[in-house]
């Protein structure tokens, strides 16, 4: 359950666009460690099968228990499953289809040379997703599948209620980014912008944080890479890019991720 602090660094120093700047002892050293990878050939139906069998052994419970009890110990890799759990229970099964490059279906590739190393560094740095990606998601979710069942904690229920709490008081006119620099005040809870932002995505994700008019994943799939936007600048994901404060929370949706806990039952009184 702990890092290796060396790989860890190597890794969160990797740069996508010119991944020569890792030096071949370094990548290794950190690939013999498990945390940078070899970069790998994938088809869209190849990614999509992949997905499909590593989603068949997750579970709600297990994934919605790592990603609370990410948030007291800054556990990036285990938050990071939730978003891709959602968005893939909603997927659907199909070949690619396309005239173009892209499939018309789920806007990915028919083949793609796929940097399994930089999806492993927004694992551990944003703990949340920066795409739709079934080539992400297929990672993702068989790096979830090997880590250790870990319960939260009374700091990490603690944590969570207090987020929920800030978006329940979010004034009318709150948008994402004002909420999310007020999460950062909650006691104990370390994090950046950054982080803050892919947690409330999660929770868009999860239909917790939605609109009328652009509801989350929960009942639907959605091809993140067709969304709308609220405007053409905006860097937030789909739905939570719409979201107001005066949307307010989906208690339906959060009940139903989190429902169970009864360390969480004020949430839903």
């Amino acid at each position: 359950m702990t890092y290796n602090d060396k790989a860890l660094k190597i890794l969160l120093n990797y740069c996508l666009l010119n991944p020569e700047k890792t030096s071949e002892e370094d990548f290794q050293y950190a690939k013999t460690a498990g945390y940078i990878f070899d970069k790998i050939s994938q088809t869209h139906n190849e990614a999509i099968e992949n997905a499909m069998f590593e989603m068949k052994q997750c579970t709600k419970r297990f994934t919605v228990d790592l990603f609370l009890a990410s948030l007291s110990n800054q556990r990036l890799d285990w938050r990071s499953g939730l978003p891709v759990y959602v968005s893939m229970r909603q997927f659907p099964i199909h070949d690619f289809k396309s005239d173009f490059i892209s499939c018309e279906i789920c806007a990915n590739n028919a083949e793609d040379l796929v940097d399994l190393t930089f999806i492993n560094k927004i694992r551990f740095s944003h703990g949340g997703i920066i795409s739709g990606n079934i080539f992400d998601f297929s990672f993702i979710l068989q790096q979830h599948n090997k880590l250790p069942h870990v319960k939260p904690t009374k700091e990490d229920f603690d944590i969570f209620e207090s987020v929920i709490e800030i978006i329940k008081n979010a004034e009318s006119n709150d948008s994402p980014s004002k909420v999310q620099k007020k999460i950062g005040k909650v006691e104990g809870f370390k994090s950046n912008a950054e982080q803050r932002k892919a947690l409330l995505e999660t929770l868009g994700f999860c239909s917790i944080l939605e609109t009328e008019e652009h509801k989350g994943f929960l009942h639907q799939f959605i091809n993140l890479g067709l969304a709308p936007r609220s405007r053409h600048s905006s860097d937030w994901l789909y739905p939570v890019d719409w979201w107001k404060g005066r949307d307010g929370i989906n208690q339906d949706a959060l009940k139903f991720w989190f429902g169970e806990y009864e360390e969480l039952q004020s949430l839903f009184m």
